[in-house]
């Protein structure tokens, strides 16, 4: 019997594996679509941070339009004026709107440095999201995979647990049964002559009765079996 705990203790240790990388692979997975989403959000941030710069600048061109032919059509008027005072009083206008023209054409000039700065972000904004998808397939693949060879182990480990527990003595069946209903394992090795579940130390000579394989312990903390490593 203590040879089916000693193979038992193994197969839980080999589905504890199994399991491990299954929530691994799960959580990491949300975790490579989490974050291609926010390289996403980056990517749209910087687009549209980029067409605002864009209608802006359309916005300052077309106003330098309108103001450029405000000028041509006050200094023509200007060419008719005999009075004096009217004369000075569209001078006045069309130094306001050239003044005004000088302003926009220094915006412009900043908004067109704006533009190809947004512009060359959200490039590397969308560079840095498609290497990131690259890689984040590539792992997805890679996990999907191990995944699959993961949950048949499982699938396996399982089988074979439920067999080697069907080979014990009732009362040792009932009592694993009741145990894999609280912990992982319901058979975990000795470890230094303490329990490797709960880490309880076994008084001196139950430990070495354990480590030595001599006889089948139960820690007397958490109930678990506790078996020697196997010797193969």
């Amino acid at each position: 019997m203590l040879n089916l705990m000693v193979e038992l203790a193994g197969l839980e240790e080999e589905l504890a594996d199994a399991r491990a990388t299954l929530v691994h692979h799960s959580r990491r997975d949300l975790h490579l679509r989490q974050l291609q989403t926010e390289y996403e959000t980056d990517v749209a941030q910087a687009e549209a941070k980029g067409r605002n710069a864009a209608v802006s600048l359309r916005g300052a061109e077309t106003r330098m339009q309108d103001i450029e032919a405000a000028l041509a059509h006050k200094r023509d008027q200007v060419v008719g004026i005999s009075d004096r005072r009217q004369f000075k009083a569209r001078q006045a206008e069309i130094k306001a709107l050239e003044k005004e023209l000088d302003r926009l054409e220094t915006k412009a000039i900043e908004l067109m440095d704006d533009v190809g700065r947004r512009d060359r972000q959200a490039g590397q904004a969308k560079g840095e999201r498609d290497t990131q998808e690259d890689r984040g397939s590539e792992e997805l693949a890679r996990m999907d995979e191990e995944s699959l060879r993961a949950r048949a182990a499982e699938q396996e480990i399982v089988s074979e647990i439920d067999r080697l527990i069907g080979l014990l003595p009732d009362r040792i069946a009932r009592h694993v049964i009741r145990l894999r209903t609280q912990y992982p394992q319901a058979v975990v090795r000795v470890q230094e002559g303490a329990c490797g579940g709960c880490f309880s130390l076994f008084p001196a000579q139950q430990g070495i009765d354990a480590e030595q394989g001599k006889a089948l312990i139960q820690c007397p903390s958490c109930a678990r079996f506790v078996v020697h490593r196997s010797w193969k």
